[in-house]
């Protein structure tokens, strides 16, 4: 998923919605909750991008020090556990000041979880399975374009959105009567 905030809210309150209403699901809206959290996996580049945008900024990066910086964010990705990550990340502080507050967002939990390795809630297996340089949200859009094409009128887009719709139930009702 992307790292809005408000994309990563409506993800979850769309999961509790959804799975609160089905009969055979007992969980509780905490339950779920938990549940959404651990099913979302942040883009690396997206963060690779972040990174190099900051990295520009002359007044927060010196210029001979970008390879380091670089280096030094590029490597909590790699971290072998949470209190090196933590670590790292505080030195980055420490050594930038100017980006106290860029990096305390990607240090945030729920921002964190969803990127650092180290920092992950997600099911090892269900992390291995997901791509890091991509989100379900922008592989979707990429199976809509390639399905529907783009700049339709508003009732060929529809259209050809109801299609798509009737071609994905049509898999999952096939899929789930097996």
């Amino acid at each position: 998923m992307d790292f809005s905030e408000a994309e990563h809210g409506a993800f979850i309150e769309a999961f509790v919605e959804f799975f609160s209403g089905r009969l055979d699901d007992t969980r509780t809206v905490e339950e779920l909750h938990l549940a959404a959290e651990h099913l979302t996996r942040g883009c690396q580049e997206h963060y690779r991008a972040s990174v190099t945008r900051v990295s520009r900024i002359g007044g927060a990066v010196p210029p001979e020090k970008v390879d380091a910086f670089k280096d030094r964010a590029l490597g909590l990705l790699n971290a072998p556990d949470s209190d090196a990550f933590l670590e790292r990340a505080s030195l980055l502080i420490r050594d930038f000041p100017s980006l106290k507050s860029w990096m305390a967002w990607w240090m945030r939990p729920s921002n964190a979880s969803r990127l650092f390795e180290s920092e992950r809630v997600m099911d090892i297996e269900i992390w291995t399975s997901l791509p890091s340089t991509t989100n379900a949200e922008e592989a979707m859009h990429w199976k809509l374009y390639c399905a529907c094409g783009r700049n339709h009128p508003f009732f060929e887009g529809l259209e050809a959105l109801f299609k798509v719709t009737k071609y994905f139930q049509e898999r999952h009702e096939a899929a789930s009567s097996e």
